[in-house]
């Protein structure tokens, strides 16, 4: 130790030292321009990705409001199945014309319409065996609606527009 120092007690001592040198504190906002790029960047693909969803949730719209109807249409217990077989027939077609060209869709009826009812869900099974019960379903007092909801609600998921 240095002679300078001898002697001293601890408070002289502590009272030669300097004080510590602080750094800088680091900035929150990035200083070069790699970074600026990489946050537009990022930003841009955040868009572009809740646009895309935007877009896929509105197209899909008319499938939420087709499945909240064929519900509601459950929940009605007051009406006879043949009421009911009537409106899931109105519900599938309906949803059928929010999904396809009005022109493709509008002026099909009995086996065209259980055709494409196959036929756009992918040859469903559960669809298939009641697709032609479905293209009856409004026309037919003797139709059992609480037995076509399911194959209704199953072409609404499935079907591809």
């Amino acid at each position: 130790m240095s002679e300078r120092f001898e002697g001293l007690n601890l408070p002289q001592l502590l009272d030669l030292m300097h004080e510590l040198v602080v750094p800088e504190a680091v900035p929150w906002f990035p200083q070069t321009p790699g970074w600026w790029v990489l946050c537009g960047w990022a930003l841009a693909v955040t868009a572009l990705l809740i646009a895309a969803i935007a877009r896929r949730r509105g197209r899909n719209r008319y499938r939420r409001e087709a499945l909240a109807s064929l519900d509601a249409l459950a929940a009605q217990s007051q009406l006879s199945a043949a009421e009911t077989a009537r409106g899931v027939a109105e519900i599938v077609k309906r949803a059928a014309l929010g999904a396809y060209p009005r022109a493709r869709v509008a002026g099909l009826h009995g086996r065209d319409w259980a055709r494409f009812l196959c036929e756009s869900s992918g040859d469903d099974r559960q669809v298939t065996e009641a697709a032609e019960s479905l293209a009856s379903a409004a026309y037919r007092p003797d139709a059992d609606g609480r037995a076509l909801l399911q194959p209704a609600r199953r072409w609404v998921r499935v079907h591809r527009a």
